[in-house]
C-alpha cells in the first residue's frame, strides 16, 4: 500500500507519516520538516489550496490522509480546512481508481462554532464526495512534543492564573493510538469518533499540571456566577487563543468511541502529563 500524508509537516501529519504502515509514505506540504528528511520520507512540495498540485501529487497512491488543518480563524483556514479538501476530493474522483481518503476531522464538528470546528465540519462534506472516504474525528491529541501539553506547561508556569472555567471532558487520545484505529478502521466509510475514557476537563488538566509540580491548585467555577470572568481571565493570559479556549471547554467524550474497538490499552494523558512533568 502506498500513502501519501498531506500536511506532513505538522504535528499530526508528520507523526502520520512515521507512523502508519505502509510500503512507501511520502508527505505533500508547502516545506519540507527536518525530522522527516533526516528520518528518510521524500516530500513532495505543493500547497494544498492549488487544484493542479494537487490533482499531481495524489495521483499513485492507494490511500491519501489529510492531516491539514489550520486553528487560527481567518481567510486561511477556510482556504486549506475547506477548499484544500474539496480539492484532493475532485482529484481522487477524477483519477476514479477507488483511492481512499482520510480526512482528519475533529470530535465536535457538529456542534462548535469556531472557526477551525465550522470549517472541519463542512470539510467533512467535501470529503463524503469520495465514496471510499473515512473522516477521522479525534479528541485532545497528545504525545511527544504536542503543543497543547506545551500550553499547559506554559500556563502552570503563570503567576496570574486565577479561578478556571468548568467545561466538558476532553478525553485525550495518543497520537499513536489515532494512527492505530486509521489503520484498523481500513474497510470502514462515513466517520469514526475517538476519544479516551479519560475523562478530565481543561481546569482538571491545569490543577492536574499544577499538583505534580507541588503547586497550588486553582477554584474551578461550576455555575454561572463568576464563569465567564474565569473564561476571559484565562484568554487574558495569551497561551491559548480565544479560539482555543472555546474549543477546550467543549464535551469531547464519546460513548462509542473506536479507540476501545480497535486499540487493546489506549495511553493515558495523566501517565504522560506526569512523566514529561517527571523529566523537567
Amino acid at each position: 500500500m502506498k500513502v501519501l500524508v498531506i500536511g506532513g509537516s505538522g504535528y499530526v501529519g508528520r507523526n502520520i507519516v512515521k507512523l502508519i504502515s505502509a510500503d512507501e509514505v511520502k508527505y505533500f506540504s508547502r516545506n519540507e520538516n527536518k525530522e522527516l528528511k533526516d528520518g528518510g520520507f521524500q516530500w513532495i512540495k505543493g500547497d494544498i489550496t492549488v487544484p493542479e498540485q494537487v490533482s499531481e501529487a495524489v495521483k499513485n497512491f492507494d490511500t491519501v490522509i489529510d492531516a491539514a488543518g489550520v486553528e487560527s480563524p481567518g481567510d486561511q483556514a477556510f482556504a486549506v480546512n475547506v477548499n484544500g479538501i474539496k480539492n484532493i476530493a475532485a482529484a481522487l474522483n477524477k483519477n476514479d481508481t477507488n483511492q481512499r481518503l482520510v480526512y482528519l476531522s475533529s470530535i465536535n464538528v457538529h456542534y462548535g462554532t469556531t472557526d477551525f470546528l465550522r470549517t472541519k465540519r463542512t470539510g467533512e462534506d467535501n470529503a463524503a464526495l469520495v465514496k471510499n472516504h473515512l473522516n477521522v474525528r479525534p479528541s485532545v491529541i497528545f504525545g511527544n512534543g504536542d503543543l497543547f501539553t506545551s500550553k499547559i506547561r506554559k500556563i502552570t508556569s503563570d503567576n496570574s492564573l486565577g479561578k478556571l472555567p468548568s467545561g466538558g471532558s476532553l478525553s485525550p487520545v495518543h497520537i499513536e493510538d489515532v494512527v492505530k484505529v486509521i489503520e484498523a478502521a481500513k474497510d470502514l466509510r462515513g466517520a469514526v469518533d475517538i476519544s479516551s475514557r479519560d475523562k478530565i476537563s481543561l481546569a482538571g488538566i491545569i490543577n492536574l499540571s499544577l499538583e505534580l509540580q507541588n503547586k497550588k491548585t486553582r477554584k474551578i467555577i461550576e455555575g454561572k456566577f463568576g464563569w465567564k470572568k474565569a473564561v476571559e481571565n484565562l484568554k487574558s493570559l495569551s497561551v491559548f487563543t480565544p479560539d482555543e479556549v472555546e474549543k477546550y471547554l467543549l464535551d469531547y467524550y464519546r460513548e462509542n468511541t473506536y479507540l476501545d474497538r480497535f486499540v487493546k490499552e489506549p495511553k493515558s494523558y495523566r501517565e504522560y502529563l506526569k512523566a514529561e512533568i517527571s523529566k523537567a
